[in-house]
């Protein structure tokens, strides 16, 4: 076991307490360095503002973002810490957040030095931010990107209902089911860059690409579009020397430290690094270290050019291997410690930048969810298992450096070897929430589902993005934030004829007063013209979104490692990938299925309530109604017990709402000009909490206001019959349905994995999980003692990692509300 020996197991809060990092002393400082809070960089901002005012308006504007790409990587600043084996900063400190002004000019404006949203004083995603900087934000970013932000040409476009009706920051009821303003103040993001092509030819390789397809666009047999691939082009080139610009620079600071440096051994491997930078990426990686260095370095690049989050590593230890063997292995030039040692190095590295929100965005993604996912684990194309000795190298990174960073994920399947998942235990036992576990069996029907002309051997081969967002990788472009869709404000709709029952606001259409309804088929009517009517508004305010976005946020960079864009000549924004997705979340389908299992057995089946009495005291947020609020809790089945009869409400609620986004598929006006799909996924981030906030009382229940169900979660207290049961009553909701991934978190006791012999239960429980069909699962493991005592005391628990939802965070960073959340969640003590 990798904690210390505890006689009274009984006391434990939380194994993380009990361990002992082991790892050497220079990344113990590493990890020491990256917990801090988190400032904000203006670099990129400034550099906008300075290439803006000599060419906006002369150049088109792909050209134009490739240029501020490019001008950022000649000017930004460079830094390489105290014992650093992987170097590459994305911004100008250790943890910050880049500011992009055409971005985040009016959420700037409208959030610094105000009472409640300020950086500084908010109760979630608290950034430091000097009063030097405040100066300069006030005086120079803001006065320059007013009238000048992409969020004032979506909301200019929305009218009518997409206007009132989906968009938060145009809203004239603030208690919708949709919300579609995650995007409105971010670049693409969620991209899977295909690392393996740029190790394998490096960016040079790639710039040679790029030069074939501009020279075929000139051939005189080529006569559609020339002029918009040829501007798309020619951004790729100045994005790619702009990368290289970066890399000399590393390289020659590097050099410039060795010079200086009265340690020998400190010496030699900054004079190695000069080297590495100096060859990778633009160059093949040969060795270990500069495979490490290739990714991470490719991966700021990505980050310096997409303000948005998840853009993740896909399938790490499959790339990766062969340079561990070749180094480790074959020529045997450095020992599986150094490679390990390399390895948390560039884990560190993956924790040292954050994402700064809006207030309102801060709330449905609390405590920065960057969410690089790194996939470990699963089958090869033609079957085989495909752990490794990289696999194993990233579960040992994992558990010594246990930062935020990097989103550590393992695909199961049949034929894992135990000893993986069983050193995935032992991560997972610490309590930090990683690694996250998705099961192949239905992850690859979820593929089939959504990409039906792929073989057998291509959907094995599928990645994961950011939280648990399944795709092709490479040759998809997941725009996975793109709507929130709150089935339980839905059903309170249904019940109220439309109307808000929050501020009275009739917002839906008229489907009827609920007491004259005398079926269920009756208020499922309903429940459907409301849901089809909002799914609709949030389809067409994703088009207007989707229609803009694609105007101003070009990533010709990016684009150069995917697969679409350099073959079509078209960005990434523009549809260039073959693959295009715009992801619908879906918040409360426990709630809502309860609900319906509530009205079905004690208004229609044994009325033992009439619809007066259930609608007095739901209106009435139960208050008065004690005995009928019981009642609805404890005396009618609730999902997550396996008990068939409630689980069937959870999935009728969710095929319905699959239907709907079927239909919406079906309508292509729908869609921006270069086409895509609509793809649903349970719903992600801290939104049980905001979507509670939307929703009045609900008959399963449900207090106006107060968190959601998570996910695919049961709703909190209410899976009293154990994990295993929670885990078959998934299994029969229409996972494979929902083609951009299901998300399921647990909570379980630090007793429950004590000993050995727990730990091999747990193993089984991960074949169970897979074996049952369910796509995704992951843990907290710690006690509410822990959890309190860090809210009374934050100063003592600043490095305390949770899950959240689908995705980990420090617990101190969390705000209030979404810290009893987490207490308040289900605490399993039994299989």
């Amino acid at each position: 076991m990798n904690t210390k020996f505890v006689e009274n197991t009984a006391e434990v809060g939380s194994w993380q307490e009990y361990f002992e990092r082991t790892c050497s002393d220079r990344v113990k400082a590493a990890v020491a360095r990256a917990v801090r809070t988190p400032e904000v960089c203006l670099e990129h901002a400034l550099t906008e503002i300075e290439v803006m005012d000599e060419v906006h308006g002369k150049v088109p504007h792909i050209i134009e973002r490739a240029m501020i790409f490019k001008r950022f990587q000649e000017t930004r600043t460079l830094q390489i810490h105290e014992g650093e084996l992987i170097v590459g900063n994305v911004n100008s400190k250790i943890r910050a957040s880049l500011i992009f002004g055409f971005l985040l000019g009016n959420q700037l404006d409208a959030e610094l030095d105000h009472p409640v949203y300020d950086y500084e004083i908010r109760s979630n995603d608290r950034h430091h931010i000097s009063q030097e900087e405040r100066k300069i934000i006030r005086e120079k970013i803001v006065p320059y990107f007013k009238n000048k932000c992409m969020e004032d040409d979506i909301y200019a476009a929305a009218d009518g209902d997409v206007r009132d009706k989906a968009f938060g920051g145009t809203a004239k009821c603030s208690h919708l089911p949709n919300f579609a303003d995650l995007l409105t103040r971010a670049d693409a993001g969620h991209s899977l860059a295909n690392y393996q092509k740029v190790l394998e030819i490096g960016l040079s390789g790639i710039r040679r690409e790029v030069e074939f397809y501009q020279k075929n666009n000139d051939a005189g047999y080529n006569h559609f579009y020339k002029a918009r691939k040829a501007d798309f082009y020619k951004a790729c080139l100045i994005s790619l020397e702009g990368a290289e610009i970066l890399c000399n620079r590393y390289s020659k600071l590097a050099a410039k430290m060795a010079g200086e440096t009265a340690d020998p051994v400190r010496k030699q491997e900054l004079l190695e690094i000069s080297r590495i930078t100096k060859k990778v990426p633009m160059h093949p990686a040969e060795t270990w270290q500069e495979a490490l260095q290739s990714v991470w370095m490719t991966q700021i690049l990505i980050l310096g050019e997409q303000m948005n989050y998840a853009d993740s590593f896909g399938r790490f230890d499959q790339y990766l291997y062969p340079f561990y063997k070749y180094s480790v292995e074959e020529k045997k030039e450095i020992t599986r410690e150094q490679a390990l040692e390399m390895l948390q190095c560039f884990f560190v590295k993956t924790a040292e930048w954050t994402q700064i929100y809006d207030y309102n965005s801060a709330s449905v993604q609390v405590a920065f969810p960057i969410t690089q996912n790194l996939l470990i684990g699963g089958q090869t194309k033609d079957g085989r298992d495909a752990c490794n000795e990289v696999t194993m190298l990233c579960l040992e990174a994992e558990e010594q450096v246990g930062l935020i960073q990097p989103e550590i994920a393992m695909r199961v399947w049949e034929g894992t070897p135990t000893k993986y998942l069983r050193k995935a235990a032992e991560v997972v036992r610490l309590g930090r929430g990683k690694p996250k576990f998705y099961g192949d069996r239905k992850a690859i029907q979820m593929m089939h589902h959504a990409y039906p002309d792929m073989s057998i051997e291509d959907l094995r081969d599928y990645a994961v993005i950011g939280c648990v967002e399944i795709s092709m990788p490479h040759i998809t472009q997941q725009h996975s934030a793109a709507g929130i869709f709150n089935i339980g404000k839905i059903l309170d709709l249904a019940l109220h004829n439309g109307k808000c029952s929050i501020c009275g606001e009739q917002i839906g259409p008229e489907t009827g007063d609920p007491r004259t309804f005398t079926c269920m088929e009756d208020l499922i009517k309903a429940y459907r013209a409301q849901q089809d009517y909002f799914m609709d508004i949030l389809c067409r305010a994703i088009t207007v979104e989707m229609t803009v976005q694609s105007k101003w946020t070009e990533a010709p960079f990016t684009s150069c490692l995917l697969e679409g864009p350099l073959q079509k000549g078209t960005d990434l924004i523009q549809g260039g990938c073959w693959n295009t997705s715009f992801g619908l979340m879906l918040a409360g389908s426990a709630n809502t299925g309860d609900s319906l299992g509530v009205i079905d057995t004690l208004v229609f089946r044994e009325k033992r309530v009439t619809w007066d009495e259930l609608m007095d005291a739901i209106d009435h947020d139960w208050a008065g109604y004690d005995r009928l609020h019981q009642m609805v809790i404890n005396e009618v089945p609730k999902y997550g017990n396996d008990d068939d009869y409630a689980d069937g409400w959870v999935a009728l609620v969710q095929n319905a709402w699959y239907d709907a986004i079927d239909r919406c598929n079906k309508n292509r006006d729908n869609f921006p000009q270069y086409g895509g799909y609509f793809r649903g996924a349970s719903c992600l981030g801290n939104s049980a909490v905001t979507a509670g906030m939307a929703v009045g009382a609900l008959p399963d229940g449900f207090r106006k206001g107060t968190p959601m169900a998570d996910a695919m979660s049961p709703t909190q207290g209410r899976d009293i019959n154990g994990t295993t049961a929670v885990l078959k009553s998934m299994s029969k909701l229409p996972s494979e349905r929902f083609e951009m991934g299901t998300l399921l978190n647990q909570r379980l006791t630090p007793q429950l994995l004590a000993t050995e012999e727990d730990v091999d239960r747990f193993v089984d429980y991960l074949r169970t999980f897979e074996a049952l069909g369910d796509y995704h699962v992951q843990f907290n493991i710690i006690d509410g003692k822990t959890l309190r005592a860090a809210m009374a005391e934050p100063q003592k628990y600043q490095d305390l990692l949770v899950r959240v939802a689908s995705y980990v965070s420090y617990f101190v960073e969390i705000d209030p509300v979404g810290q009893m959340d987490i207490i308040h969640r289900s605490e399993q003590n039994i299989w």
